[in-house]
């Protein structure tokens, strides 16, 4: 009987973990009403998707990081704390994927194609491109990446 108190207060425990350790913030709506603000919150994938973008080559640079708060803040509508956690969201999004890059990218993107006006969805490809400079232009995964994106976003 201890045994088996103990394994579900074990469990418990790990779930109250869980919960603390690995949620993606809640945003509120903005003006623009650029997202759900729920656990599919097409501002955090958006995040999770310049953060890929970003690190495909190395780890997130400080000029990378501001240039992504950047974008959140002038082209989705984001205060700098706003954007700061969707950033922080998008990062551990981003941590929970695997593949290369395009898959990476493209398990991202039913939040975006559910929710955003096909203005919005170009938008959400010119700050990938923003964001990956020169690499989207360079053969490679980058590019690649960006353009079967850019493909299933705007083309369907």
């Amino acid at each position: 009987m201890h045994i088996l108190l103990m394994f579900f207060l074990a469990m418990l425990l790990a779930l109250v973990a869980y919960h603390f350790t690995s949620r993606i913030p809640r945003l509120p709506r903005t003006g623009r009403d650029w997202g759900s603000a729920g656990s599919n919150d097409p501002r955090v994938a958006v995040a999770a998707m310049m953060y890929a973008v970003a690190t495909e080559d190395g780890p997130l640079t400080s000029e990378k990081e501001r240039r992504i708060l950047a974008l959140l803040g002038s082209t989705v509508g984001l205060g700098p704390d706003l954007a700061r956690t969707c950033l922080t969201g998008g990062k551990r999004l981003a941590a929970r994927l695997r593949g290369d890059l395009n898959s990476r990218l493209h398990q991202l993107l039913a939040p975006i194609e559910r929710q955003c006006s096909l203005e919005e969805k170009q938008d959400v490809i010119a700050m990938l491109k923003d964001v990956a400079g020169s690499s989207a232009e360079r053969f490679g995964p980058v590019r690649e990446g960006l353009g079967r994106l850019s493909s299933s976003l705007l083309h369907g």
